[in-house]
């Protein structure tokens, strides 16, 4: 994530669910670019000239608002991973590259002038413009962007998107510094020198993923080494504005990959001057795995952006204002306000009475704003944006239509729900009394399997899309490498759903539910809770869905719907209490690679706890399908993994919509790129 993300129909940024997709979807891995040189001040970079206003006219055309649910999680760009926090993030600070236009699969330099890439695809040199400062006056210089990775990938942890630049750093296979610190424990620190294998990962302990006091506690040599050896594979020279990276294989999402708000720059001095971590490789594993209560950057910033934090009062508004100093011509838009609105009704009076700019727009109550739109904007995928037409001048709105999406929500089950004390109530009583559910109910794949055929994707498609989206048939989405039309899916079907939960063993007596004399599911039946984001109705709608059909196979399956405000629903998630969640994913780069493993092996992985015997079905064919270059070679791959997900059933794979979002007529420079985490206000203006 990318990432988890706060609004189900977040936009007009491109499609419509969660994190990142494309105009022209890839076919195989984004090809990287050849050693590229931009022009000193690309067009797509500059703040837009403004043409002659016509049509509606903004009340306040130097401030935009936007009105939506869902608050950041925090804003610290190396631990945040979900789109409320991404577009604050990508707004305050900057990266080395960033995407040409709306393509997902071209990139041009940001921070960077100019890159080179060594022939032997595992070294990229990045040029830095000169001058540029950050928010506090403070220069940015090579040391810093240097800082800025090694501190992310040290800090790590599986609440973080570190996992996205571990891989192409140390090798196929690794998620977090942990599996590094416990090779170097097992092999030594030599053993790190040409990247660290699967085979090496396969034979460690992994008993420090997320344990902070386990990460504490080694040896100080082997930290220390850890720590100097990563900062190997960075070159500076601050003189020279020059930073080189070396990689531990060429890895063709590399500039992908770090286009994203997780590879901004941050200033080395004020991250310690805040009390994080001062760049020391004598203390690092003080900051290992950090959560945003205990990070000291968790609601301030400092960038180098065209925006600047001005405040964050929580549960009520963040205010963003435009850097007068910025490197490049500054921002049209003087302010940017982010309020927090949870109710639908509140949202669509301060639309239609020009106090907000953008409001998110729940599937479900499209037809409201339809009503009011008076421009219709189609998506060309050749001309890769969109093609925009004026229907009737009396309206105010305009209507963006058709683009395929890249993002998703789905229906996440927890193999092992998190219960230290017994005091968790999302699992009831916590036994399988009918009051309850133990914490490992959905460990039995008969469960999932019932669940996933007492789930109506017609209706949802139907009731909340309009028919605008189609059944993912797989966990990538369509036109990738691993998308099959005719790949098993489920569909609804409530006799099977009734077998399946006959056939579950959740008191693991060996005899099937339908037949235990004793007393199992099915007889005693169970409660507990699945949990939503406060203000998404449509996941609200899909928690009351699925309560519904499972309560119609049986009166005594009791699902309750509890709505969560965004931070403490992503807490919920991450610490592993929730049983069954309903979420989303917005893709970090435009690859199935980027699908397939945070679902199978890192992000939701972890927080479902996969077993490891389920996790390492998985893993060697995620493993080939990253490795190989051959497109239908790729596709082949993905097809077998694709039956082992439909086998497993570790989740219910939601649907892919095509774009629907609003935007005011008087709104203009909007980049329609799914690989942002929400609008970047740079080139956006308002006549």
């Amino acid at each position: 994530m990318r990432k988890l993300f706060a609004l189900l129909s977040l936009l007009v940024v491109a499609s419509m669910v969660l994190a990142a997709c494309g105009g022209t979807p890839a076919t195989s891995a984004p090809e990287e670019p050849a050693a590229t040189t931009a022009p000193e001040e690309p067009a797509a970079t500059s703040a837009p000239e403004e043409p002659a206003a016509t049509g509606p006219k903004s009340k306040d055309p130097t401030t935009f608002v936007s009105a939506s649910f869902g608050e950041p999680d925090l804003l610290d760009p190396a631990l945040d991973y979900e789109t409320a926090g991404g577009e604050i993030l990508q707004n305050v600070y900057e990266t080395l590259v960033t995407y040409k236009g709306n393509s997902l699969s071209e990139f041009e330099p940001l921070l960077a002038e100019s890159w080179t890439l060594s022939d032997d695809g595992k070294t990229y040199t990045f040029q830095l413009h000169q001058g540029i400062k950050f928010h506090d006056g403070a220069d940015l210089t090579a040391s810093d962007v240097a800082y800025s990775f090694v501190r992310g990938l040290l800090q790590g942890g599986g609440s973080s998107p570190q996992f996205l630049i571990v891989e192409p750093f140390y090798g196929v296979g690794t998620s977090d510094i942990s599996e590094i610190v416990e090779v170097a424990q097992v092999y030594g620190l030599e053993a790190l020198a040409d990247g660290v294998s699967t085979e090496e990962i396969g034979g460690i302990p992994y008993e420090l993923y997320d344990n902070v006091e386990g990460m504490k506690a080694v040896d100080p040599a082997i930290l220390k080494g850890v720590c100097e050896d990563l900062y190997s594979r960075f070159v500076v020279d601050d003189a020279a504005g020059t930073i080189s990276m070396t990689l531990a294989l060429p890895w063709a999402p590399f500039i992908s990959t770090i286009a994203g708000y997780w590879s901004s720059a941050m200033d080395k001095d004020w991250v310690a001057a805040q009390g994080g971590w001062d760049g020391s490789c004598d203390t690092w594993q003080n900051f290992y795995a950090m959560q945003p209560e205990n990070d000291p950057i968790y609601d301030t910033a400092n960038g180098t952006g065209p925006f600047i934090l001005d405040h964050w009062t929580a549960g009520e508004e963040i205010v963003l204002v435009r850097n007068d100093n910025y490197w490049r011509e500054p921002a049209k838009l003087e302010r940017v306000v982010f309020q927090q609105v949870d109710e639908w009704s509140t949202r669509f009076a301060m639309m239609q009475a020009g106090d907000a700019d953008f409001v998110a727009v729940p599937p479900e109550n499209r037809s409201q704003m339809d009503a009011l739109v008076g421009e219709v904007c189609n998506w060309d995928e050749a001309a890769v944006d969109y093609v925009c037409e004026v229907t009737d001048d009396s309206k105010p709105f305009r209507v963006t239509l058709g683009r395929s999406s890249n993002t998703r929500s789905d229906i996440f089950f927890n193999f092992n729900v998190g219960n230290p004390d017994g005091s968790n109530t999302y699992l009831g009583s916590g036994k399988l009394d009918g009051n309850g559910i133990p914490a490992d109910f959905f460990n039995d794949v008969h469960i999932r399997k019932a669940f996933n055929y007492c789930f109506d994707w017609e209706t949802y498609i139907n009731d909340i899309f309009n028919g605008e989206a189609i059944q993912s048939t797989s966990l990538v989405i369509e036109d990738m490498p691993g998308w099959n039309d005719d790949d098993p899916v489920y569909t609804y079907d409530p006799a099977k759903c009734e077998e399946e939960f006959k056939l579950a063993d959740a008191d693991k007596d060996g005899i099937p539910a339908g037949e235990d004399p004793e007393g199992d599911i099915w007889t005693v039946g169970f409660r507990f809770s699945g949990t939503y984001n406060q203000g998404n109705t449509t996941r609200q709608t899909l928690v009351e869905m699925v309560s519904a059909n499972v309560n119609s196979i049986n009166e005594k399956f009791i699902v309750e719907s509890v709505g969560l405000p965004w931070p403490a629903f992503l807490r919920s998630i991450n610490a592993k209490l929730a049983p069954l969640f309903f979420v989303g994913w917005h893709e970090d780069i435009h690859d199935p690679h980027n699908w397939y493993v945070p679902y199978l092996v890192t992000f939701y992985a972890s927080r479902q706890s996969i077993p490891a015997e389920i996790k390492s079905q998985f893993v060697p064919l995620i493993n080939a399908g990253v490795l190989e270059s051959d497109p239908a070679k790729r596709h082949e791959i993905y097809t077998q993994l694709n039956q082992l997900v439909y086998d497993n059933a570790p989740g219910i794979i939601g649907v892919l919509a095509t774009s629907h979002g609003f935007m005011p007529r008087y709104v203009k420079g909007i980049k329609y790129n799914q690989n942002y985490s929400g609008f970047y206000y740079y080139t956006m203006y308002e006549e």
